[in-house]
């Protein structure tokens, strides 16, 4: 599983983006916050709160990778 985000822009955008796995499947939503910068929500339980578009990507790679691992047939 691969978690894609969308670009926000802190100057300008004040809504809530979808949050899409890579078969387009949505999985959460990421929006502006006043006090944090970006709240992200994944699968209706995962959730934080980020500065930077960077935190945020690795948040959600590291969501996909314990989801991957979890679902992982051996």
């Amino acid at each position: 599983m691969q978690i894609i985000l969308p670009e926000i822009d802190m100057r300008g955008d004040n809504g809530s983006r979808s949050i899409d796995d890579e078969k387009g499947n949505f999985v959460g939503q990421i929006e502006m916050t006043k006090n944090v910068g970006r709240s992200i929500t994944l699968f209706g339980k995962y959730r934080g709160g980020y500065k930077t578009q960077q935190e945020c990507q690795a948040f959600a790679d590291g969501v996909a990778a314990v989801l991957n691992h979890m679902t992982k047939m051996e």
